[in-house]
């Protein structure tokens, strides 16, 4: 009776062990059917993979549908713990497909993927046209109004008119050229919306000439005597220098070809030479002038009788001259 006893319990506990081995396994091995995937666009592209337990050892896979499209964002991925992975945005709209696996279970998805629309360019723009410095705003090729910053490159470096100026509709702001005689390195500065440019230039003292002087002749003498009032080098006096200097530069000096017409001057002979000092003729016409003295009497005084004219009345106006009587 009792070996019965012995012989139902050993068999009972050889059914038990039978019947656990399989669910050990089938727990190695768990199903997952609650796992799955989804893509959300915003500013990102997120990709979500949800299960009932960790995901932190899953993977997704993201492959284009399209052969003939590309996307940077194709290929594979591990999942944050999470459960998310960050795709980067297309730069063309492209459909994917994205598969998330986790032990022996996938879930799968596919998705549209969007480029961000194209924002409105701005620009800025400067240009000199002698001592006027023009700065415009643009955006989408068109004009607009905003602030400009201007400001020197360098910060040793002045600049009259560096601070905060507004552009007017056009989105055109008027600057002057820099003051005394040396370049300046500007920059310029504005914000249009939620974008923001700049650009820097070189900005020249106004009007300079071919030869890189100023074109303004005071500034021009102002420079001469700057460099050269030091100057011990030369054994003429700085008076004379500044003198010659002046006359040479002065921008009333006429060109080569001005002067007097070809015409013009005293009168040639007839081989087309200047005639002698004797033949000029200078002065008034020979019949011009008072009458002429009679010559010396014989005793050596001087007469100063004049001729009397046709109408003797010995110079003066004529005798019908005058009021009537």
């Amino acid at each position: 009776m009792n070996g019965y006893r012995l012989l139902a319990a050993t068999l009972a506990a050889v059914m038990v062990c039978t019947a656990l081995a399989p669910m050990g396994a089938a727990a190695a091995t768990t199903d997952h059917d609650d796992l799955s995937v989804s893509v959300s666009q915003a500013d990102d592209v997120i990709v979500t993979v949800d299960a009932n337990e960790s995901v932190a050892n899953a993977t997704v896979d993201v492959t284009v549908d399209d052969e003939n499209a590309s996307y940077e964002g194709a290929g594979e991925y591990d999942v944050a713990d999470d459960g998310t992975v960050v795709l980067p945005t297309p730069e063309e709209n492209v459909t994917v497909t994205v598969t998330a696996t986790l032990g022996n279970e996938t879930a799968e998805t596919t998705a549209t993927l969007e480029a961000p629309e194209e924002s409105g360019t701005t620009g800025i723009d400067v240009a000199q046209d002698g001592a006027d410095v023009s700065v415009t705003v643009t955006e989408d090729g068109e004009g607009v109004a905003t602030d400009v910053a201007v400001s020197t490159v360098d910060e040793n470096a002045s600049y009259a008119d560096s601070g905060t100026h507004a552009t007017d509709e056009n989105g055109t702001l008027t600057l002057p050229a820099p003051e005394g005689n040396e370049s300046v390195e500007v920059a310029f500065s504005a914000t249009v919306g939620n974008e923001s440019v700049e650009t820097t230039a070189t900005l020249s003292p106004a009007e300079e000439t071919n030869d890189g002087l100023p074109g303004n002749f005071g500034a021009l003498v102002g420079q001469f005597m700057e460099e050269n009032v030091s100057d011990n080098e030369s054994d003429e006096p700085f008076g004379v220098r500044l003198a010659g200097f002046v006359v040479e530069h002065n921008p009333g000096n006429a060109p080569d070809h001005a002067g007097p017409p070809d015409h013009a001057g005293p009168p040639s002979d007839d081989d087309g030479n200047d005639v002698d000092d004797d033949e000029k003729r200078q002065g008034p016409p020979e019949h011009a002038g008072p009458p002429d003295k009679d010559d010396e009497d014989d005793d050596g005084d001087e007469e100063d009788e004049v001729e009397d004219e046709d109408d003797g009345n010995g110079g003066g106006p004529p005798s019908h001259a005058g009021p009537d009587n």
